[in-house]
């Protein structure tokens, strides 16, 4: 698989949790972001597209 790389501004509290959460997981705090970044983003994108919609239908009522 390709990967690429992407730069991020995170809360310094939230880069805390990920370290954290790295060690707990044995896994590298890049390779933990894509996992979850994998499997959140079509939920993420359909609630956005949900949203969206809704705000446009309901601006025309």
């Amino acid at each position: 698989m390709r990967t690429s790389t992407i730069t991020v501004r995170l809360p310094l509290k939230v880069l805390h949790d990920i370290e954290r959460l790295s060690e707990v997981t044995k896994l590298r705090p890049s390779v933990l972001c894509a996992y979850v970044l994998q499997d959140k983003l079509h939920e993420w994108a359909h609630e956005y597209a949900e949203n969206i919609s809704k705000e446009i239908i309901g601006d025309r009522k």
